[in-house]
């Protein structure tokens, strides 16, 4: 069976997107200050998925699936407000040459460089790579996941998350993102 064969498989992506959302829902955020930055929630949206879609222009995958979301958000105190949210963003990645645990050492390597936090960068049983990492700078957090079967050294899932924004003009829009 080519590596090209598998996706073709009847409920591979079906199974892949349900295993993707089951580990890459992040836990709810928490707002770590008392006064969380106002931004309007469309706002915040189209500016991170430009900057992850940037991101992911750099590696050598090819992009079969982006999700933006708006998802709830702890405020400092551990409360659940309508105001307060944060960008989410699940994509799929497919390695070019069934290369993803190089794509990934580099992506690990390059946030090092940049003074992230690396808290994750490690080699699965099955070769694939499971890394995450914290921006100091901007808050937020990036993770890359290759170790999904049928081919952990093709298939790449990450999600991506802000910090927590007070959306300016009341509840924030929670859900998918219209457009993506």
């Amino acid at each position: 069976m080519t590596p090209s064969s598998h996706s073709r498989r009847p409920g591979f992506r079906a199974r892949l997107t349900v295993l993707c959302i089951a580990l890459c829902l992040p836990t709810i955020p928490t707002a770590a200050q008392s006064d969380i930055e106002q931004r309007d929630s469309v706002q915040a949206a189209a500016g991170f998925a430009e900057k992850i879609e940037a991101f992911i222009a750099g590696l050598r995958v090819t992009r079969e699936r982006f999700e933006v979301r708006i998802n709830r958000c702890e405020g400092a105190r551990g409360e659940l407000r309508d105001d307060i949210y944060a960008v989410w963003i699940g994509t799929r990645l497919a390695a070019e040459n069934d290369d993803a645990g190089r794509v990934l050492a580099a992506v690990a390597d390059d946030w090092r460089e940049r003074n992230w936090e690396v808290f994750r960068d490690r080699v699965l049983d099955n070769g694939g790579v499971n890394i995450a990492a914290f921006d100091p700078a901007s808050g937020e957090s990036h993770s890359l996941d290759s170790g999904f079967e049928p081919n952990p050294h093709r298939d790449i899932v990450g999600y991506f998350s802000t910090p927590c924004f007070q959306h300016s003009s009341g509840a924030a829009p929670f859900g998918p993102v219209a457009g993506e």
